[in-house]
């Protein structure tokens, strides 16, 4: 009986070791559950919805425009700061060159099918509260209201818009101005008016490219330069110094992308941040 119980004992042990090891592996090469917890990605379920993905790693697929990853940005002036976790859409990849044009994304010239589904914000009025009863009518959940005069924010897609237009409700678009510059977006550089609905073009870094540097468009590089890729940047004058060395050009030790949010007027993303290397991915959305 002892020598049963010890076998026994033995078994359960290797059964509960196995069943650990198999969990992990999957957890951490397979499959995992990811919580999501931002409006920004209202395509994939919205706010409060826990989704599968796939940790991205050597046994995941490439990254394929579309895709949905989560990604973990670093802050800029902090390293020591725990990277925040996001969902986004991949929309531009390396050796792309990405640009927006009144809120419509192009990729290598050409206009995005993603367009169709991203969601913006447009300005509805109603003379009377009681037509508010449209939003039910609708579906139109996310809507906010501007002030006393029952005039609303709502978050639509483009083709949802012009439905309500067509049937004379009023309604118009919320959006920048061409060569409105906001500091909020990405590089932060006065002398590149850029802002959330006109935004480059903007080419996306690949592994080994050479990247020419001079004392404007340093703007775009200094993130990848000393954050990502952990060199020490200084610029002093017309001058930039990369590791104490005069420098006119730099070479990228990775590939980066370009990522949006599915509701493009109240998602911060690469408009925001910039480039998002490689190392920056954890998981893949499982559709």
């Amino acid at each position: 009986m002892p020598i049963l119980k010890r076998y026994s004992l033995k078994t359960f042990l290797v059964s509960v070791l196995t069943g650990v090891i198999v969990f992990l592996g999957c957890k951490f090469y397979l499959i995992d559950i990811a919580h999501v917890n931002s409006l920004s990605m209202s395509q994939i379920g919205g706010q409060s919805k826990w989704v599968f993905i796939r940790p991205y790693t050597f046994l995941s697929s490439e990254i394929k425009r579309n895709d949905v990853v989560q990604l973990a940005v670093p802050a800029l002036n902090d390293s020591s700061q725990k990277p925040d976790l996001f969902f986004k859409r991949v929309v531009a990849l390396p050796h792309d060159t990405v640009s927006v044009n009144e809120s419509i994304i192009f990729v290598n010239g050409k206009k995005l099918d993603i367009n169709n589904d991203l969601r913006h914000n447009y300005i509805i009025k109603f003379n009377r509260q009681k037509d508010t009863s449209l939003f039910a009518e609708e579906t139109i959940n996310e809507k906010y209201l501007v002030d006393d005069s029952c005039v609303y924010i709502v978050t639509l897609t483009n083709a949802k818009f012009f439905e309500l237009k067509g049937k004379g409700v009023s309604i118009k678009e919320n959006a920048e101005d061409s060569g409105l510059y906001d500091e909020s977006i990405f590089p932060q550089q006065p002398k590149i008016k850029w802002n959330k609905d006109f935004f480059g073009p903007l080419y996306i870094p690949k592994k080994n490219d050479t990247l020419r540097l001079d004392s404007i468009n340093i703007a775009l590089y200094t993130k990848l330069i000393s954050v990502f890729e952990k060199n020490e940047l200084e610029i002093k004058g017309d001058t930039i110094l990369i590791n104490h060395q005069p420098a006119t050009y730099y070479v990228a030790k990775q590939n980066y992308y370009f990522v949006i949010g599915d509701n493009f007027d109240n998602s911060i993303d690469s408009r925001y941040w910039g480039f998002i290397p490689q190392s920056a991915i954890r998981s893949k959305l499982i559709k």
